[in-house]
């Protein structure tokens, strides 16, 4: 048996060894980039169900104000045809619980206000708009299951001349 013989043998063992830890590296280096991936989808879900429930809240605010001022006339003491005044004109019954086929809903409340500036009437209308993720990025679905809430908040006032 010849020396260098024998270093060979230990030098093919080696190659195994590099061989194993080079994929072991990049194996470790693909499972981080794939929960990079998938934090940055939860994120953008996050963002886009944010937008859709801010959206949601303004127009229920929106249509709380109409309800209050239908065709920007102020009639908020005036009964409706269903003899509802007030705070009364004012419900989501005209609103879908699945507002723009995003599985979100709205929200509306209406608060009269007591103050003294001289107005003779005055309601606060808060917006709540909610939107479900529906989903579960864990169970192979491509929404994480969360709910995304944004709240919209106004006062209107008459002036004081109940017009």
């Amino acid at each position: 048996m010849s020396p260098e013989r024998g270093c060979r043998a230990v030098a093919r063992g080696s190659a195994i060894m590099v061989a194993l830890f080079v994929i072991v590296i990049v194996g470790l280096l693909a499972a981080a980039l794939s929960r990079l991936l998938l934090d940055s989808s939860e994120k953008v879900t996050v963002e886009v169900l944010g937008v859709r429930a801010l959206m949601a809240a303004q127009s229920g605010l929106e249509q709380g104000f109409y309800q209050l001022y239908p065709n920007g006339i102020w009639q908020a003491e005036q009964p409706d045809a269903a003899g509802h005044a007030g705070c009364a004109r004012v419900s989501a019954s005209l609103l879908s619980d699945n507002v723009g086929g995003s599985s979100c809903s709205v929200t509306i409340s209406c608060a009269p206000l007591t103050v003294n500036s001289g107005a003779l009437t005055s309601y606060r209308l808060t917006s709540v708009g909610l939107c479900h993720g529906g989903g579960s990025l864990s169970d192979g679905g491509n929404t994480p299951d969360f709910t995304v809430s944004r709240t919209v908040q106004a006062e209107a006032f008459d002036g004081g001349n109940g017009q």
